[in-house]
């Protein structure tokens, strides 16, 4: 083992914990701060960043770098061990609030790649919406419209009708 290995590691565990304190606690631009020096900036960072810059109404470029991310490293096949009712309850309820404007983790996106990638594609919905691109938002979100969330059901009723009073 390489000296200084467990320090670098546990730093760096030290780190991801504190900035998702800091988002929690709206403290966005110490964050930010931490945020932006980290290499290599991966999909957690990446996200985190977005959050950050979403925050602060900059939706261009928190789109740039959501766009930057790659999960093709992460299996996104859904597989539900033991989901029951209670959990098909919580799953329900949990996708009409706005989690995806929660911070990640690596040990999130470990676990959850699916739910990683849907908060992706919720947080670019959300930013292509407050831009006024609507076309955008129904291209983007309607992959998960099946999933019921109700940011992106939101997102694509508003876009639709903004769609249709546009082309009358």
């Amino acid at each position: 083992m390489l000296l200084g290995t467990t320090h670098n590691n546990n730093t760096s565990q030290d780190s991801e914990v504190l900035v998702l304190q800091l988002i929690m606690q709206n403290s966005y631009a110490e964050a930010y701060e931490l945020l932006i020096n980290q290499q290599p900036a991966g999909t957690t960072v990446l996200y985190n960043i977005a959050l950050c810059l979403h925050w602060s109404s900059n939706y261009q470029e928190a789109l740039d770098r959501l766009e930057q991310i790659q999960l093709d490293r992460y299996p996104l096949n859904e597989h539900k061990l033991g989901v029951d009712t209670s959990f098909k309850k919580i799953r329900d309820q949990q996708n009409q609030t706005a989690d995806y404007l929660n911070a990640i983790s690596e040990l999130y996106l470990k676990h959850f790649p699916v739910l990683v990638h849907d908060a992706i594609i919720r947080l670019k919905t959300d930013c292509w919406l407050r831009l006024g691109n609507f076309q955008k938002v129904i291209a983007i979100a309607s992959p998960i419209a099946h999933k019921g969330f109700k940011d992106i059901n939101d997102a694509l009723n508003l876009a639709k009708a903004s769609n249709d009073h546009t082309i009358r």
